[in-house]
């Protein structure tokens, strides 16, 4: 014979209401966290880009830019290709550095960061993350986030890169390697990081007929081509700032 036996503890009241105080400054305390990694940052100086520098000899490899031309910052940068935590998201995003020396980097897209809650479901945004150059290490400003490393995440830390300004035109050339005689060039034209219309051209060169290639009002001088590096001088970019 089995006998089940009930026991019911009573909580005093006092007691339930300091356990919901408790929670209920915590959950205060968690979203002062996050508003508080949401202040307002530095004004930032856009200026028009043309890079690289007129009539200067340039290298560059298989896949890079030969050359860049639009609105927005000359800056160290970071780009995000994916972080999923526990507790926050980020896909594809680009982090500027606002401030020289500093590790604080900042996307223009404010949703760039997606916070999480316990169950999965949105409880915010942000643009802002940390980036330790020492440790290759990529922090979320939130309290429950943390940091991650590269095994943990994809992002890539870019010294004196561009950041592109939203909604202005931005224009470049990448080098495609070589076959033979001919050179393979590949033009692209997107709006503050993100492609407007999907403009994406290739055009060729061929070495017989000379050294110079011109394409959408730019003209390069192509000085030593192999199908991994090319040596080019820019002689005129896409506008004429």
């Amino acid at each position: 014979m089995f006998c089940y036996i009930k026991s019911a503890v009573t909580v005093p009241a006092a007691i339930q209401n300091r356990r919901r105080n408790a929670v209920y400054l915590v959950g205060i305390l968690a979203n002062l966290l996050l508003i508080g990694g949401c202040g307002s940052a530095p004004p930032i100086p856009w200026q028009d880009i043309s890079y690289p520098s007129l009539n200067v000899a340039s290298t560059a490899y298989l896949g890079e830019q030969l050359l860049h031309q639009g609105r927005g910052l000359r800056t160290d940068t970071v780009r995000v290709g994916a972080v999923r935590g526990k507790f926050a998201v980020i896909e594809n995003a680009t982090f500027c550095q606002l401030r020289t020396g500093s590790d604080e980097f900042v996307s223009l897209d404010t949703r760039a960061i997606r916070f999480l809650n316990f169950i999965g479901g949105t409880r915010g945004y942000s643009n802002k993350v940390t980036y330790k150059q020492h440790k290759d290490e990529l922090c979320v400003n939130d309290f429950w986030s943390g940091c991650f490393d590269s095994s943990e995440a994809q992002f890539d830390y870019r010294p004196d890169a561009i950041c592109s300004r939203p909604n202005t035109l931005q224009q470049a050339i990448e080098y495609n390697g070589r076959s033979g005689d001919t050179l393979n060039f590949t033009y692209r034209e997107t709006s503050g990081g993100q492609v407007a219309f999907p403009v994406t051209q290739n055009f060729t060169m061929d070495i017989n007929e000379g050294n110079v290639v011109n394409y959408k009002g730019a003209r390069l001088q192509v000085d030593r081509a192999t199908n991994q590096e090319i040596t080019y001088v820019v002689l005129k970019n896409f506008a004429s700032y």
